[in-house]
Formats: structure tokens, C-alpha cells, sequence
């Protein structure tokens, strides 16, 4: 394969097989093939209905068994579920090993990461995933099962990447770093365009040009940050101009009309502004945890108003969120939450009439103390200060174990339904980030720090260590520690992203205002 010959586009190697497992041939006697198909059954089955629609009758006739063979080979549901996990993180393990290859050290790189963008965005994949956060968000009864072949599945994704780096290595291609870092900078680049766009914003990311132009940008940005001289020699050697990471079109973080935007928050996340003021008001609480007890005791308080329906609401919605906070998702019913509220039943069907109406308001509430929560702003001047407290935030929050069952409902809807519905609030989510991080980015483009316009690439490559870190946590049950703090943590992932993206302007200034010290000093209060 010539280095200057674009990648033919991908196929849904994941999905197509998955669909092949259910024409394999069962002998009379043959239980492993059967089952095979039937967990083969149960993964199309979440993809089509989502993970509360799911019929045992339809999976029964996927797999071409009857439900009697069916129950016979699986009596407890549970099971089913896990062998049906086990098997598409295998399925999904055996796929990503079968990355085409290269002997061009950035054009292998650019090839393996491009395999990758295409798995991870297919739908089969997406809902596999989605399905075991929910289950490792929830802690149901097949919480421990889950999590240890989750598990082996990472154990065996990391294998294969430190094979990758440990041949750029000997090669001298790239320095001789901390192979989990280098690790979690391509994966989570490549979760960030697609698991986590669709996880947290509920839409897909949409490449500017195309999903090749994706994998060169990521590729590049790993060379920049990792690469050695020797690499540097051979890339200009070959200049090929769609295989020049920087030169590639970025999507751009466009300019947002404030005033539409606020308009819609106040029509589909009424509760945002709300809570945004409240935080403003009072001290900034230490943790994640302590910020939403203190706002959901204060939208539990009552009214002096009867009459007051919106105050009913707000209980409503909240205590929905304390049930599943404080006892997990699989205990939240209607009859709880009235209980909490302090409403009879009756009233809460009248508001709510039914159980997804309730989890979409409470998920908007939760929506709300999270986007909230992390979009504080720095006070600091000092930009590598600033940036750390941004990234930092990120994991703090999401790895705080008590805030795990909060996320559960988040989870569950991502769960609930098929990948082509989603709940209204994910543009909203997309176009709030925007106007978020265009604003941190252009002040450091004001200052002369950056020379490009900011960009959801800047984003990424800022961002993409802290969504594999939380993605590790939420999707695979695995709780990275870091070396101290996470703040001192994210020190690495900030001056990595300096190196992509800083001026030389800002080099300067970094060593003549002394900002490393700064940062070394920097006392943040932060959850370890």
C-alpha cells in the first residue's frame, strides 16, 4: 500500500459479525453454538429496542431457537446479560486486532486509529457499551461478573497498543515514555469524537471533511507530543499534503447567539439558569457530592405556597435524583419518589404520567448540576493554572464514587432506547460546550498563546486523556489513582496540550512569568 493513498472508506466489521454468529449451524447437542446465538440475538436485540424493550420471544426467534431452549439455556436473565457482554467484548476485541497495517510508521498510525474511529461509532458497539455503564453505574446483581470481563477486554486493548508503541520505540520513532499515557492520549481521542459524543451530548460528531482527516489529526498530534527527531527526518521526506495533520481543516467552535441559546435552556433545561445563579451565590463546595446535596435539599424544600405546582415539580424531579443517589437506579419507583417528595402517588402521576416522563425530567435536572458544576471559571492568571483546574474537574467529578448513582440515569437513558432517538437536550448540551470552551479558548488566542481559532480539535486534544480516564471508570468499572492528586495529574495532560497548540509567544511568557512554579505551588481543593 503506497503512504500516499488514502484509506478505502470502513465497513461495520463489528456489527457484520455479530450478524454472522446467528447462521453458525447447532448440532443436536450443541448448547455452546446456541447460546452463542442467542447472546449474539440479545446484542442486536438492545440495538433495535434499547435495554428496556428487550423480548425474550424476539431473541428466542433471532437465534432460531424456541423460547423453551431459550430459558432452558438461560433460566436467569441475568446470565444472558453477561454472557451477552462477555461475547461482544470479545467480538469487538477480535475486530480492533484486525487493523489494518502499515509500514510507514505514521501512515500504520493513522491506519489503526481510522479502524477504530469506524468500530467505535457503529451503532452495535455504542449500545453494547452504553448498556454495561448502566449496569456498572447501577450495581445491579451482575455488577462483579461485568466488570472482570470488562476488565480482560481493557487488558487486552492495552496489550495491543503498548505492542504499537513498544515498535515505535525500538524503531526510535517516538520517546521512550509512560506507555499508559501514550495509551490513553490515542484512545481517548478516538472515544472522544465517538462514545463520548454520543454518550454525553446524545448526536454524532461530525468530522469537517471526513473521518480519515480525523485519524490523520489524532495521529499527528501523538507524533508532536511523543515523536523524536528521527520520526520528524522521515515525515519530511514524504510530503503528502492529506496526511499533514496541521494543515487539515478543524471543525470549528462556532460563534453561538446567547440569546436564542438562553432561550432554549430556559424551554428544555428550566433548572440550569437556576442552579448556575445558586452556585454563583454561595461558597463554591468542595466536592461534586456536597454541590448537588446542597442543591437538592434546597429544590426539596417546600413552598409556604399550597397552590405552588412548580414547587411540587421541582420536589418531584429531586427526589427522584435522591432516590437513585441514595439507593441506586434499580430501586427508584414512583411510589419512592412520591414518598420522598412528600406527594401522594396520585399527584405524581398527574405531573408525571409516567415512568419515563419522571427520568427525563430528573435527567435534566442532573444535566443541570453537571453542566453547571463544570463550567466554573478559573480565577487564576496563570493559563497551565487555569487549564489544569478545567481538565481536573472533569475527573474528579466522574470518578467520585459517590457520585456514580447520580450518573446511573444518565446512564439508563442512554440504555433505554434505540441509538436514532435521542432526548432533545443533546443539541443543547453540543451548543452550551461550544459557547463554553470558545470563550476559554479565545482568551488565550487574544493573549497570542495559540495562533489557530478555537477549535472542537483543541477540545479533543485537551479533553481526550480525561474522557478515556472516566471512560475506563464508567464503561469498564476501572478506577485509575493517580500519582498524588488528579490535579497534579492533569499538569501532564495540560503541557501536552501546550505542545500541540502553544505559540512560541506563550513558551516565552511561561518561562519569564515562572507559571511551572506557579502551577507547583498551586494549592487546589480538589478530591484525590
Amino acid at each position: 500500500m503506497d503512504i500516499r493513498t488514502q484509506p478505502a472508506p470502513r465497513r461495520l466489521k463489528f456489527d457484520e459479525r455479530i450478524q454472522a454468529l446467528l447462521l453458525h449451524h447447532a448440532k443436536r447437542q450443541d448448547d455452546i453454538t446456541r447460546k452463542q446465538r442467542v447472546c449474539a440475538s440479545q446484542l442486536i436485540e438492545w440495538v433495535s429496542f434499547g435495554l428496556a424493550a428487550t423480548n425474550m420471544a424476539r431473541i428466542a426467534e433471532r437465534a432460531g431457537v424456541s423460547t423453551a431452549t431459550l430459558y432452558r439455556l438461560y433460566p436467569d436473565r441475568n446470565n444472558l446479560t453477561v454472557d451477552a457482554l462477555k461475547l461482544g467484548n470479545n467480538v469487538l476485541l477480535e475486530t480492533i486486532q484486525e487493523a489494518p497495517r502499515h509500514p510507514h510508521p505514521f501512515r500504520d498510525l493513522v491506519e489503526i486509529v481510522d479502524h477504530l474511529l469506524a468500530i467505535y461509532r457503529e451503532s452495535s458497539v455504542l449500545m453494547l457499551w452504553h448498556t454495561q455503564a448502566f449496569i456498572l453505574q447501577s450495581e445491579t446483581e451482575t455488577f462483579a461478573d461485568v466488570q472482570n470481563n470488562s476488565a480482560l477486554f481493557i487488558q487486552e486493548l492495552q496489550e495491543f497498543f503498548f505492542n504499537i508503541i513498544d515498535r515505535l520505540v525500538s524503531d526510535g520513532f517516538i520517546q521512550d515514555n509512560n506507555r499508559l499515557s501514550m495509551f490513553l492520549r490515542i484512545q481517548g481521542a478516538i472515544e472522544d469524537k465517538t462514545v463520548e459524543w454520543q454518550g454525553r451530548f446524545k448526536v454524532p460528531f461530525q468530522p469537517v471533511v471526513s473521518w480519515s482527516e480525523e485519524a490523520v489529526k489524532i495521529a499527528e498530534e501523538f507524533f508532536i507530543v511523543h515523536g523524536t527527531a528521527k520520526f520528524r527526518a522521515l515525515r519530511q521526506q514524504d510530503q503528502v499534503a492529506w496526511l499533514d495533520g496541521k494543515s487539515l481543516q478543524k471543525k470549528a467552535l462556532e460563534p453561538v447567539d446567547e440569546t436564542r441559546l438562553q432561550a432554549s435552556i430556559d424551554r428544555q433545561l428550566p433548572f440550569l439558569r437556576d442552579v448556575e445563579a445558586s452556585l454563583r451565590a454561595k461558597p463554591r463546595p468542595a466536592t461534586t457530592d456536597a454541590f448537588i446535596w446542597q442543591e437538592l435539599e434546597r429544590f426539596m424544600s417546600k413552598s409556604g405556597n399550597r397552590l405552588d405546582a412548580s414547587n411540587r415539580r421541582s420536589r418531584i424531579v429531586a427526589s427522584a435524583i435522591v432516590v437513585n443517589y441514595s439507593q441506586g437506579f434499580q430501586n427508584v419507583n414512583m411510589a419512592a419518589v412520591a414518598k420522598q417528595a412528600g406527594v401522594s402517588t396520585a399527584t405524581l402521576y398527574r405531573l408525571y404520567p409516567d415512568d419515563r416522563a419522571l427520568y427525563e425530567a430528573a435527567h435534566g435536572l442532573g444535566t443541570s448540576f453537571y453542566m453547571a458544576w463544570l463550567a466554573q471559571e478559573s480565577t487564576s492568571p496563570n493559563p497551565l493554572v487555569q487549564f489544569c483546574e478545567y481538565t481536573s474537574i472533569s475527573i474528579e467529578t466522574f470518578l467520585d464514587p459517590r457520585v456514580k448513582n447520580a450518573i446511573s440515569m444518565g446512564a439508563f437513558t442512554n440504555a433505554l432506547q434505540q441509538l436514532d432517538e435521542h432526548l432533545s437536550i443533546g443539541d443543547l448540551i453540543v451548543i452550551y460546550t461550544n459557547m463554553l470552551w470558545r470563550k476559554r479558548f479565545a482568551r488565550l488566542l487574544e493573549e497570542g498563546f495559540i495562533d489557530q481559532p478555537p477549535s472542537w480539535d483543541m477540545l479533543h486534544a485537551l479533553q481526550g486523556t480525561t474522557s478515556a480516564i472516566n471512560g475506563l471508570y464508567l464503561r469498564h468499572g476501572i478506577q485509575l489513582q493517580p500519582n498524588g492528586s488528579w490535579f497534579a495529574e492533569c499538569r501532564t495532560v495540560v503541557d501536552e496540550f501546550f505542545q500541540i497548540y502553544g505559540t512560541p509567544h506563550f513558551h516565552a511568557m511561561r518561562k519569564k512569568m515562572n507559571w511551572d512554579e506557579d502551577l507547583a505551588l498551586y494549592k487546589p481543593g480538589e478530591v484525590s
